[in-house]
């Protein structure tokens, strides 16, 4: 009862030990999607990553699209402007010929100052020159909107006089569309902007009012706010270009990861599998991954899955191919027994290391398949799995190439070693067997009879059949076989006759018999070629699948920002890119942009990445062609809401005090203002909560419980809110649309309070002529009201994850409802209003105001919604990478597994250890050989019968690991490998039993029973 007790308590702990871990996550992922926003993050990010350069010419192009869209836009504007002024009521003695030459030279010189902004060349010579477009753009515009009513005050005497046209555009426009990289820079311009409009406002627009002071202080706390509000945009705007630059470079570094690791995943399977084996088990091997990850999902462990080898194949499916017309060879070391007493460890492997890389070298340069060796033996097959007509020539010359390297080291080390080589010609069945620790191998008899072939042969010559010399076309010089094979019963049995091939070493040991074929070089008689120039032939350096990982790692970290500098071009910029238009040059980065050898053969980005995302937004609606992608991209968090929600609180404190100054008053004027700030100020605490408390309760890596939420359930309840509002799109819009609501009523809020029979009564009360009345706003200025609205429309749209459409819908919304109180309801307010020019309705004055508003935020906003429609598209991208790149990483981790020990494994994977060998020591290991008896398969050579041969030893060796998959003893039981019909496995090698181990050196072992070298049992195979 204690013991089921304890495993009770146990469980309860792990799986509360589990929520905590699982919440931990939760919490550190949710911290640092919020720091992802942040401009001060997300700036020391790209100066970390090396990426501000590349920042600032991707800011550039924007920048000139934002200008080209203004150049656009102010000819529009100037043309509608003009457009109104002539179709409109002329005033008696006004002269509307100076407005028409004011609007079109100043639209004109605005076209030619900024045409210098749009060249590529010229600005990377002279980078003054935006600062100086802009500031002559800029005095252009100022001087053309106040020479008007300047011109009209003292030619004219306009009464009352008029209003300068541009204020609020020119002010977007030095914000939002020069290309004017510093926010100081455009502080300092709008300033100065807004001191301008002030001088012409009191001097001019006001001059005749009572209360000028109280008049200008509204108008400074309109500019202030407008100023605000292009500092704000290109606030968030840089925030929102930045992740979206950080998100690209992390889609161009996850497809270059995603390559490497495709890389890796092949060069690994192929170091282990031919590839025509390797294909099928890949395949297998990623469906049950995809098979496990969806399990995964529905609350199944992937790692139980993976302790299951069986469960990766079908014990009925075997993964083996007939091959004929082959040829194998056998070679084994002579007086390898011996010398592994006379021999430290270190220096044997060392020893068998350089002979099977030259041997390794060699296949390749043969077209010779290596299989496997086991300790000192080796051997290898030709004629798979491509088809090789000179299959016999090309094992022998491989042969005599083995012959020579061993004499090589022999004399290099003064070892008394020599080969012993058998070959044999016929059929082969290949494939693999077994459920883990997978290794291609070949069977049929006549690989047995290759295999007699060796070990009846001679030190020092090449031991062949008759079936290998009739292929040869008497080129070599041979002699009768061994009398040991004569005798041989397996031979015997199958009547085969051997013969030697001996070879010829001229006296020069730097020369060899070599001879010419058609497809590759091979040993032969009678022709000799040095050494050192079969060497330039081959690589210097064998490499195995894992010998330059972490060189080509560091490769692609650099070429990610190679890749960036190309992805500059392909970057959006917007929907409508109007920049082509006054463009001569192109961006030269990806001309001059330099690729490294390693990509250049196969490791580039463009593939991959593709310009689909232009393909998936409909032109004009911008929306998604996947309707469900549409549903999803607004439902993705507004991490930027609370700024957005204390940038309306301002923006409604600035409406508030413009009424104010006003002198708007009464009943329902102050019971709208005190509700809407009391609910536009409570969704600051409902937005700014959470922020506030990570800030307060600063973020720890080893304490995330603690600061994950506040420990009073009243204050937990609101941090899991604020975090909800944010995340949720319902919240969101609906904070939108009563904040917009707000600021609309509040912009028309004194209004309410006036109507006709107060005028009338204002009428009545008046001593000063009737002709004058017009010169006061009875009730509020009407210009004031539409300035607040014009700030209104603005924070409509400056809302981040708010559908643009629905943006556009307010917007149209704001603009019937103003056009119907102006033109309809409330038109004798706004009839005898200031205007813009002598000749325009002051009802259309004001309209042309919301209008031009409307246009510029909604282009504006256009832009901003396709950079972040495109920044979706990228991370939809860049997530399904992601989960290619885990199924590649599972892949790698059951193969790997599936060479070595899993703890070695481990190491190897962790560390991506170099061309080294891993050493451990062990005392106390018990090692296993259990061979299968009574299995002939020489007695039926049909396929058939080989077939079902396999098929029964694979069910047999299946079952073996499944046994050993589920053995639960005090010490693990590990698979080695299968050699034939002999299983091997070895007890006692859990990490930490070893005695001692050894630092990660040049030299490195895995070592059984006393110490027994385990070297990487990879192969080379020879694939087109």
């Amino acid at each position: 009862m204690t013991d089921d007790k304890d495993a009770v308590d146990q469980k309860i702990y792990s799986s509360e030990s589990g929520k905590e871990v699982e919440q931990s996550q939760e919490a550190e992922a949710d911290y640092y999607a919020l720091k992802k926003w942040e401009l001060g993050f997300l700036r020391r990010e790209c100066v970390n990553l090396g990426l501000e350069v590349f920042y600032n010419k991707y800011m550039a192009r924007v920048q000139r699209s934002y200008l080209s869209i203004f150049v656009v836009l102010q000819t529009f504007i100037s043309i509608a402007h003009v457009v109104v002024i002539v179709t409109g009521d002329q005033h008696p003695t006004a002269a509307i010929h100076p407005d028409l030459i004011c609007y079109t030279f100043g639209s004109l010189i605005v076209w030619i100052s900024l045409f210098a902004a749009f060249k590529e060349r010229l600005i990377k010579a002279h980078p003054w020159v935006p600062y100086v477009t802009s500031c002559a753009a800029i005095f252009t515009l100022i001087v053309t909107d106040i020479m008007i009513p300047l011109y009209h005050a003292v030619v004219s005497f306009m009464n009352p006089p008029l209003r300068p046209s541009y204020a609020s555009h020119t002010i977007f426009a030095i914000y939002i569309f020069l290309p004017l990289s510093e926010n100081y820079h455009v502080m300092i311009l709008g300033g100065a902007t807004t001191i301008c409009y002030l001088i012409i406002m009191a001097l001019i627009s006001y001059r005749l009012e009572s209360d000028v002071i109280i008049k200008v202080a509204t108008e400074l706390i309109y500019f202030l706010c407008l100023n605000l509000f292009g500092l704000y945009f290109r606030l968030i705007n840089e925030v929102a270009i930045r992740r979206t630059f950080l998100d690209r470079r992390e889609l161009v570094e996850g497809n270059l990861l995603l390559k490497f690791a495709r890389n890796q995943e092949k060069e690994l399977l192929l170091s282990i599998l031919p590839e025509h084996t390797a294909e099928l088990m890949e395949k297998d091997i990623r469906v049950m991954i995809e098979k496990m990850r969806s399990r995964h999902h529905n609350n199944i462990n992937p790692h139980n899955f993976f302790r299951t080898g069986t469960q990766w194949r079908s014990i009925n499916k075997l993964y083996v191919q007939k091959h004929t017309n082959v040829t194998i060879l056998y070679a084994d070391v002579v007086n390898y027994t011996f010398i592994t007493t006379q021999l430290p460890v270190k220096s044997l492997v060392d020893v068998l290391h350089e002979l099977f890389v030259k041997f390794d070298e060699a296949a390749k340069e043969f077209n010779v398949l290596r299989i496997k060796f086991l300790g000192d033996c080796y051997y290898c097959v030709s004629g798979v799995p491509i088809k090789n007509k000179h299959h016999a020539k090309s094992c022998v010359d491989l042969g005599l190439r083995m012959i020579k390297d061993i004499r090589d080291v022999r004399m290099s080390r003064d070892l008394n070693i020599d080969m012993r080589i058998g070959i044999h010609s016929g059929s082969i069945i290949s494939g693999v067997i077994g459920a883990c620790k997978w290794q291609y191998d070949i069977w049929s008899r006549d690989v047995i009879i290759a295999n007699k072939m060796e070990s009846t042969g001679e030190a020092g010559k090449v031991h062949v059949t008759m079936q290998t010399l009739e292929l040869l076309d008497g080129e070599y010089i041979y002699e009768d076989g061994t009398d040991k094979a004569k005798a041989d019963p397996v031979l015997i049995k199958h009547n085969i006759q051997t013969y030697l091939i001996v070879p010829q070493f001229s006296d020069d040991s730097n020369y060899y018999a070599l001879s010419d074929s058609a497809t590759s070089s091979r040993l032969s008689v009678g022709v000799k070629r040095k050494t050192i120039q079969i060497k330039k032939e081959r690589s210097q350096v064998t490499r195995n699948f894992m010998q330059n990982s972490m060189e080509q790692f560091r490769e692609i970290m650099k070429q990610t920002n190679v890749e960036m500098a190309k992805e500059l071009d392909r970057m959006p910029i917007g929907k409508f890119q109007f920049n082509k238009i006054f463009s001569t040059s192109r961006d030269t980065i990806q001309q001059h942009t330099s690729v490294s050898p390693y990509y250049s053969n196969g490791y580039t980005n463009n593939d991959t990445i593709s310009d689909s995302r232009l393909d998936n937004l409909s032109t004009f609606f911008m929306c998604f062609e996947n309707k469900r992608w549409e549903w999803l991209f607004m439902k993705e968090p507004d991490l930027m809401l609370k700024y957005s929600v204390l940038m309306s609180f301002i923006v409604f404190v600035c409406i508030f005090l413009i009424q104010v100054l006003d002198k708007a008053s009464g009943f329902y004027f102050w019971l709208i203002m005190t509700l809407s700030g009391l609910i536009l100020f409570c969704f600051i605490p409902i937005t700014w909560f959470k922020k506030l408390w990570d800030i307060y309760t600063p973020y720890s890596s080893e304490d995330l419980l603690r600061i994950r939420k506040p420990s009073n359930i009243l204050l937990r309840k609101f941090y899991d809110f604020s975090n909800s509002v944010m995340r949720s799109f319902t919240f969101r819009t609906l904070i939108y649309l009563v904040t917009i609501g707000i600021l609309v009523t509040c912009s028309l809020a004194y209004l309410v309070e006036c109507n006709y029979e107060t005028i009338e009564k204002e009428q009545e009360n008046e001593t000063i002529h009737k002709e004058s009345l017009f010169v006061k706003d009875f009730c509020s200025n009407s210009w004031s009201v539409s300035q607040c609205l014009t700030l209104a429309i603005g924070m409509a749209f400056l809302f981040l994850r708010i559908h643009y459409l629905l943006k556009a819908a307010c917007g149209l919304t704001i603009l019937l409802f103003y056009s119907w109180a102006i033109f309809d309801e409330l038109h004798y307010i706004y009839e005898h209003s200031a205007s813009m020019n002598p000749g325009m309705n002051p009802k259309v004055a004001h309209l042309l105001l919301v209008v031009f508003t409307i246009i510029v935020f909604q282009w504006i906003d256009r832009q901003s919604e396709y950079i972040a429609r495109v920044d979706y598209n990228w991370k939809r991208q860049l997530l399904k990478q992601k989960e290619e790149a885990e199924v590649t990483k599972q892949t790698n981790k059951i193969l790997v597994e599936n060479i070595l020990p899993t703890h070695v494994a481990e190491i190897y994977i962790n560390r991506q250890l170099k061309n080294e060998f891993y050493n451990e020591e062990y005392k106390n290991v018990a090692v296993m050989f259990a061979t299968i008896t009574n299995m002939d398969i020489n007695t039926d050579i049909s396929v058939e019968n080989e077939k079902s041969v396999l098929k029964v030893l694979n069910e047999i060796i299946c079952d073996f690991d499944e046994k050993l998959q589920y053995f639960d003893g005090y010490l693990k039981v590990e698979k080695i490998k299968v050699a034939g019909w002999t299983y091997m496995a070895a007890c006692g090698l859990d990490p930490g039993r070893c005695d001692s181990s050894s630092s990660l050196g040049p030299y490195r072992s895995v070592s059984g029973i006393t110490r027994t070298s385990l070297m990487t049992n990879g192969r080379r195979s020879l694939n087109p």
